[in-house]
């Protein structure tokens, strides 16, 4: 540097023209990339809301929320063979009428098995057309161990079998405050329960 600049002296010890408020340059190590902004933002105290900006919207893999338990079910399966009822020949819209058929436990062929119980149901005609009609109908499936309750609405059309999902509605015994679903199919005389109950 200083040898350079001696050679641009005058012979007076002047800078030439042109060199007045020049400002001399000496390389020096090259800075890291964003180096020089973040000194800059330390300096003004801008760096310490960045850094906690960042953190706030890092994903958090390490602390991942552990996905929530299912719920423990239980399973029955019941048959149900018609003995009597009071269902018109003819249903009008409107009509009501009343089942009475025996429970058993559902072998391992589809068939009935042991015998465990009753069950009754009411059912209304609550839609007739040209294709059958759709009842509204109210069970109560009554065992040793205790009852269950239950509610459909299903279309009857055509031959059958006729199928359609029930609401628990509730319970006693071994099934008091019972909650859950079920699938109820129809076929002739007899009635297949698929009760799922949450525990």
């Amino acid at each position: 540097m200083g040898r350079r600049l001696a050679t641009r002296l005058t012979g007076d010890g002047h800078l030439p023209t042109g060199w007045v408020g020049r400002r001399a340059r000496c390389p020096g190590p090259p800075r890291e990339a964003g180096v020089g902004n973040m000194t800059r933002l330390v300096g003004r105290g801008l760096a310490a809301p960045l850094v906690a900006a960042a953190l706030l919207t890092a994903p958090a893999t390490a602390h991942a929320t552990a996905p929530a338990p299912k719920e423990a079910t239980r399973t029955i399966e019941w048959v149900a063979v018609l003995k009597s009822h009071t269902k018109p020949a003819r249903v009008r819209e409107g009509a009501d009428w009343t089942t009475y058929a025996h429970l058993h436990l559902k072998a391992r062929d589809g068939r009935p098995g042991k015998k465990i119980g009753d069950t009754t149901a009411h059912c209304a005609a609550i839609l007739v057309n040209q294709r059958g009609h759709v009842t509204q109908c109210s069970r109560v499936l009554r065992t040793d161990a205790g009852h269950l309750s239950l509610t459909e609405t299903m279309d009857r059309y055509g031959k059958g079998p006729h199928s359609a999902p029930a609401a628990v509605t509730g319970g006693t015994g071994a099934y008091a405050d019972a909650e859950g679903e079920a699938t109820v199919v129809l076929h002739g005389d007899i009635a297949t329960f698929r009760i799922v109950l949450d525990d």
